[in-house]
């Protein structure tokens, strides 16, 4: 339950950050009668927040800031170390694939209840596992 509150707070936050600057943008180029930067704009910034938000939190402070919040933090299967950039970018990326097929999140949801470890798909692919904080 802890790792879907977790979840939810960071879905809070990413509504807010993609779309607080989008709606600002959007009135300043209204107001400046620029119609061509919006696209660009509107798909670069979601992208930007995808690929950096998670992969970049998990890297340097060991988890998201709705992790953080709740004391866990991703870690390192095999020594309990802190991980690179591109293994939770990885885990992100695959975390995103899984929880979109509906089939899949019935996959992910058993293996992670039944694993001892409580590892899901996403961290058994890149050697990962979610622990509480400080252990």
């Amino acid at each position: 339950m802890r790792r879907a509150m977790a979840v939810f707070i960071d879905l809070v936050i990413a509504v807010a950050v993609i779309l607080g600057p989008l709606i600002a943008l959007d009135r300043i180029l209204v107001a400046a009668s620029v119609d061509d930067l919006w696209l660009p704009s509107a798909a670069a910034w979601p992208l930007a927040f995808l690929l950096l938000y998670s992969p970049l939190s998990v890297s340097r402070w060991g988890g998201t800031v709705g992790k953080r919040l709740l004391g866990m933090e991703v870690v390192r299967d095999a020594d309990g170390g802190q991980l690179s950039y591109g293994a939770p970018l990885v885990r992100h990326l695959s975390n995103l694939a899984v929880n979109t097929v509906p089939v899949f999140v019935i996959a992910h949801v058993t293996v992670t209840g039944l694993s001892p470890t409580r590892q899901g798909l996403p961290d058994r692919l890149v050697g990962s596992r979610v622990v509480k904080r400080g252990r």
